[in-house]
């Protein structure tokens, strides 16, 4: 709408640049009526250059469309990015283990609060399973036992809170490792292969 109007606006000035400028308006305005007909026509050609630039650069000022982020490449859509979340929770999970178990004497209080902030990002992982279980598995079964992985690695994630507070790292090791059962359990539910295959 923007553009319509200026480009009207344009053109009426175009229009009124062309009237005025013709030969026999030059001519008056010059106060001789036997003006150089060179010198009009090059009068006359360069207003009909510089009014069309005009409307091209109008034209070209035109809003661009809108893109999602998604087309810059910086972010996935929901979907993708939900399971790329999961994806990277579960190859976390067995060096966050395998660090807890092998020196637990080694961990101060820092790495406990970085254990415990790893308790919210699974218990957030909890989220993005049930939204993609929501819109990649059909089978009302296999929806069902989704819902109940859900349940099951948030309830982990808060039970995770006690080995963290009593710095207990078999029991936070514990907690992780029946976290990744879980995770890999609901990895299965959205196998579409059937078992005898």
């Amino acid at each position: 709408l923007a553009f319509t109007s200026t480009y009207s606006v344009c053109s009426t000035r175009v229009s009124s640049s062309l009237s005025s400028s013709s030969p026999s308006a030059l001519a008056a305005k010059t106060g001789s009526s036997e003006g150089s007909n060179v010198d009009n026509r090059r009068a006359f050609l360069g207003n009909i250059a510089t009014s069309g630039f005009g409307i091209m650069a109008v034209g070209s000022l035109a809003p661009l469309p809108a893109f999602a982020e998604v087309s810059q490449g910086n972010s996935l859509p929901d979907g993708a990015a939900q399971f790329k979340r999961l994806i990277n929770l579960k190859s976390d999970i067995p060096l966050i283990i395998k660090r807890v178990s092998e020196n637990a004497s080694d961990l101060d209080k820092k790495e406990w609060d970085n254990l415990s902030d790893f308790l919210r990002r699974l218990y957030k992982g909890g989220d993005d399973m049930k939204s993609f279980a929501k819109s990649s598995i059909y089978d009302p079964e296999k929806k069902k036992k989704a819902e109940e992985s859900v349940k099951l690695l948030q309830k982990l994630a808060q039970a995770g809170d006690g080995p963290v507070s009593k710095q207990d790292a078999v029991g936070y090791a514990t907690i992780l490792k029946k976290s990744d059962d879980v995770l890999e359990n609901f990895f299965e539910l959205l196998r579409d292969v059937p078992d005898e295959l």
